[in-house]
């Protein structure tokens, strides 16, 4: 899955952040703007207005950013870094507007009562978290180049996404009984790794307190392998030197169908027989070195419907992206004003 498509409307609420500033009780100040609502691209007859693109758009660019020093996007190399990121943004657009094709194809419509309805009920109560003040509300929200308009576009595809999932699972088109299931977790549809993530996250803290540059993440990471493959051993490896958080003091490890984690990381997760070490693998997290695990059948009896949860949550995924890959992208003449470098970030 895409970095920004992980930005989950409801993580914005993290943290409530309270303005500095005068209280905003004026609901006025969060109407978007006439450039916000400038077309800059249709998806499947969708428009994709400006705010949407600036909100997927800067979210990338950060993410690029994230460690390196300016001149990334210089020369031949910073060409094909924005071709790169360019790809990523249009990928990552198509799939959010592919909710509402499909939900379309489905006879769910993004205005039927039940959506709008919940939608409301939601933002209210997330307004509540603010007091009402709606400048803090905004403050919070556009440190996620976000606006009102798109917050609540990607809350709304959160609604539509559920009852696209029980429409799928209603006709049969995802296997949610116990006898699927477990067919398929006991197959090699389904497996358990573990990893050694050396993340590149700005947040993640190194052994010295200092962020290591994407070189330095990498030649750890090529180090941690060499160990790995000449016979140290693995799980002493991920408690003592890994950074995936989910990995500590887990002797589990993952369980999971494709669909449901990284595809880099999938694909090579998949690769591997049983007791096989991969190579240093880039993902959106960092740099993995993965080995695969014997299933352990009581775990999975322990655990299965959360695991079933998640098996089920990657079929849809890989629906969707299969659908959104038959999706048409038009640039209107409008997009050709609103480069990367001249987006300007949400006000607060």
């Amino acid at each position: 899955m895409k970095t920004v498509t992980r930005l989950a409307a409801g993580a914005v609420l993290g943290a409530v952040l309270l303005s500095a500033t005068a209280c905003g009780n004026d609901k006025d100040i969060l109407q978007s703007t006439k450039e916000d609502l400038t077309t800059v691209m249709t998806v499947a007859g969708h428009d994709v207005p400006l705010e949407m693109y600036r909100y997927v758009a800067l979210n990338y660019k950060n993410d690029y950013e994230s460690g390196k020093s300016s001149d990334i996007w210089l020369g031949e190399a910073g060409t094909a870094l924005m071709q790169e990121l360019n790809a990523d943004v249009e990928e990552t657009i198509v799939t959010l507007y592919a909710t509402l094709a499909m939900c379309e194809e489905y006879g769910i419509r993004a205005d039927d009562a039940y959506i709008t309805d919940s939608l409301e009920i939601t933002m209210d109560a997330v307004y509540e978290e603010y007091e009402y003040d709606y400048k803090a509300y905004a403050v919070a929200i556009a440190q996620h180049n976000m606006n009102d308009s798109v917050y609540r576009f990607v809350l709304r595809n959160e609604l539509l996404a559920d009852e696209l999932l029980n429409a799928m699972i209603e006709r049969g088109e995802i296997p949610n009984d116990d006898a699927s299931v477990q067919a398929v977790f006991d197959s090699d549809e389904f497996i358990r790794v573990k990893q050694i993530l050396i993340s590149t996250e700005e947040d993640m803290l190194f052994s010295s307190g200092d962020k290591m540059s994407e070189e330095e993440c990498l030649a750890a990471a090529e180090d941690l392998l060499a160990q790995a493959k000449g016979g140290a051993d693995f799980d002493e490896l991920v408690q003592k030197k890994g950074q995936d958080l989910f990995m500590f003091n887990n002797d589990d490890g993952y369980y999971f169908a494709r669909g449901y984690l990284d595809q880099a990381f999938e694909d090579a997760a998949f690769a591997l027989d049983i007791g096989e070490i991969s190579d240093v693998v880039r993902t959106s997290a960092g740099y993995s070195i993965i080995k695969r695990y014997e299933k352990d059948p009581a775990y999975i009896d322990k655990h299965f419907d959360d695991l079933r949860g998640d098996y089920i949550g990657g079929l849809y995924n890989l629906a969707v992206d299969a659908f959104a890959e038959g999706l048409t992208v038009t640039p209107t003449d409008a997009l050709a004003d609103y480069s990367i470098f001249n987006l300007t970030p949400v006000k607060d």
